[in-house]
């Protein structure tokens, strides 16, 4: 017998019926933004850093938008300008510890760059590309092709280290990118040829490290070291110390993020980020080569893990961290 659509019994089942459905609706809503169930909460953003210029102070950002070839912040994507030599060899801290002092500050559409007895300059965001202005830079063992960021930010440059010859180089969005793959190591590591690109950073897009790893580390040394030792750009609170070590998949927001392999540190993270100079015992890396030597990796002790990106994204300071577990598909050669 057919309800008359009017009787109580009919709105009755009408309104159920609407219920289910919309309790159905948030259910594969709610499944669309949970991820998979092999992701596991891990912990928080809690901090976020951009390196426009390789080598230079970081900017503290609250979000970035993830891209293929690094966080971008205000119009700018982590280490796409460098400082190199006369023979378009990069420069870092390792040679130049002072980089550390000069800041990066993006107005509008000019980037300000602030160092200690130097007064400020200015570069365009996106400066114009032509064909005299292109130039070559070596980063690591790859060699691109650049724009050149003129003759007054050279000179600039020049005054503040003391030294000739040097030149800032900027990989614009139309220039060839380095195939992170190709990045020579004394170990297989797993950058997808033709997939993970990068443009001046030493490997990849991402560093990820975790202030409870820090908190391990600097409860072995007599003179604690900031965050900012490591140069990372995202975070992590709230997981166990060095439990970045396992994860091979990070889900933040609608980021998602692929591990590489750990980040092997060298003396650039004995440079004080404040000062500007190296520590005359060579720590925290010297402490860190007690503890945080494994296989495959020889001398170089790990700490914090590379990531490449699979699917883009923002991210915000305070963003849970989902991530997927396993082993990083890294071995000696």
């Amino acid at each position: 017998m057919a309800l008359d659509s009017s009787s109580p019994g009919a709105i009755f089942a009408t309104l159920a019926a609407g219920s289910v459905l919309k309790l159905a609706a948030g259910y594969v809503l709610r499944r669309c933004q949970e991820p998979a169930s092999d992701y596991r909460l891990v912990g928080r953003v809690s901090a976020l850093y951009c390196y426009p210029i390789k080598s230079f102070r970081g900017m503290q950002v609250q979000e970035g938008e993830c891209t293929a070839l690094g966080l971008r912040c205000f119009g700018v994507t982590d280490r796409h300008w460098t400082v190199a030599t006369a023979n378009g060899v990069y420069l870092t801290q390792r040679q130049e510890p002072t980089m550390a002092l000069i800041t990066v500050e993006v107005k509008g559409d000019i980037i300000v760059l602030n160092a200690p007895g130097m007064e400020p300059i200015t570069l365009p965001v996106n400066p114009t590309i032509t064909q005299d202005r292109l130039s070559k830079v070596t980063v690591k063992t790859d060699t691109v092709t650049s724009l050149d960021c003129g003759d007054e930010v050279a000179a600039w440059l020049c005054r503040y280290f003391k030294r000739d010859g040097l030149r800032l180089h900027f990989s614009a969005p139309s220039l060839e990118k380095r195939d992170c793959s190709k990045n020579q190591k004394n170990w297989n590591h797993p950058a997808k040829s033709g997939v993970d690109f990068t443009a001046l950073s030493d490997y990849c897009g991402y560093m990820v490290l975790s202030n409870p790893s820090l908190d391990a580390l600097n409860q072995r040394l007599s003179d604690p070291v900031p965050i900012s030792n490591f140069r990372a750009n995202i975070i992590v609170d709230g997981c166990a110390p060095f439990e970045e070590d396992n994860w091979v998949s990070l889900r933040i927001g609608k980021a998602e993020l692929r591990a590489l392999d750990s980040c092997t540190r060298c003396v650039l993270v004995t440079v004080d980020q404040e000062k500007g100079v190296k520590d005359k015992n060579e720590e925290p890396l010297s402490t860190l080569k007690k503890f945080r030597l494994k296989e495959p990796y020889g001398p170089k002790p790990a700490f914090g893990v590379n990531f490449t990106l699979d699917n883009p994204g923002l991210i915000r300071v305070g963003d849970p961290i989902y991530a997927k577990y396993g082993r990083h598909n890294v071995s000696a050669k």
